[in-house]
């Protein structure tokens, strides 16, 4: 979603988040749901580490709707990354 041409929910992760997410990944023994949505956080992520790509890049890479990321998007702002 945008508001003046920016995001309104932009993904920033800490580096424990980013840790969480990268071994949820991983190890593969979530729900194929969980994963999706932890890759799409990895990709969105426009901290320090993060490679901050564009939803069109994620949606591309991950083969995933581009409705889905931006409902990432706005879960992770709204509830942090908790709920995956």
């Amino acid at each position: 979603m945008k508001e003046n041409g920016m995001k309104k929910y932009v993904v920033g992760l800490t580096s424990e988040e980013r840790t969480k997410l990268q071994r949820l990944v991983s190890v593969g023994k979530a729900a194929a749901r969980k994963i999706l949505h932890a890759r799409i956080l990895l990709a969105a992520d426009q901290g320090i580490d993060g490679p901050a790509w564009k939803d069109e890049q994620i949606a591309q890479g991950l083969s995933a709707h581009p409705g889905t990321i931006a409902n990432v998007r706005q879960q992770w702002w709204s509830k942090g990354w908790k709920p995956l």
